[in-house]
Order: structure tokens, then sequence, then C-alpha cells
């Protein structure tokens, strides 16, 4: 019977967390300034931000990391839907760089990243 009890308490743990793997791909916020993509493989994400022309405004990438059920960015730009005039560089960022913990979650078979929920900065993951 305890065995029974602690495979139903590990399978449900594990079912009820973010998994690394299912979060990869492509993750877009729509502003009402800009459009934010995010590109998370591996061991690295690929952050791009354009203006709604579809200007590529700013192109940056660094690591990120998964704790339970949040995501963290390492070396993030949070631009917020920031009008950008011109292209930033990663060294014209670089004073401008955080570590960024944001939950990560799925509601209505969507996969969420949560950035700043009081000013609806949020990204949807893109389906294949």
């Amino acid at each position: 019977m305890k065995q029974i009890f602690f495979i139903t308490t590990i399978v449900f743990l594990f079912s009820c967390s973010t998994q690394k793997d299912d979060i990869l791909g492509k993750y877009v916020f729509e502003g009402t300034q800009t459009i934010d993509s995010l590109i998370i493989e591996k061991n690295i994400y690929v952050h791009k931000i354009f203006n709604k022309q579809g200007t590529l405004k700013y192109q940056g990438q660094s690591t990120w990391e998964l704790e339970k059920d949040r995501i963290i960015f390492l070396n993030f730009y949070n631009n917020e839907d920031s009008n950008l005039e011109e292209f930033l560089t990663e060294e014209d960022v670089k004073r401008f760089l955080i570590r960024l913990s944001c939950p990560i979650y799925t509601k209505e078979n969507k996969t969420i990243i949560e950035v700043n929920a009081d000013e609806n900065v949020i990204y949807y993951k893109k389906n294949k």
C-alpha cells in the first residue's frame, strides 16, 4: 500500500509542474507599440523586439533556468511595450539588463509566460 501511495505521489508531482522540454518554442507578446518575441531553446533564449511595422529594433540572447513553475531569464531587456525609435544593440542595453523571474503556466491549452500582469505583458506560446 505504501508503494502505491509513493508512486501516485511522484506521478502527481511531475504532472503538475512545468517540464523543461515542454516550454521550448516561440512566445509572442503583442503590445500597442511593439511585437516582442522570445525563442526558448534548450540552453538559451533569443529575445527580439519589433516595432508595429515589423522592423527589428532589438535582438539579444542569454541563458535561462527553470525553477518549479517559474522561468528565470538572465540578462533580459524588459522593454514593456516602450516605443523604440532606433535599433538597440546588446551594448546599448547593457546597463538595463536584469535577472527576470516569471511564472510560467498552461491555461486553456496555451502556455503562458507572465512577465508583468499589472501592465498586461504576457507572452503566449505560438503553436507550430
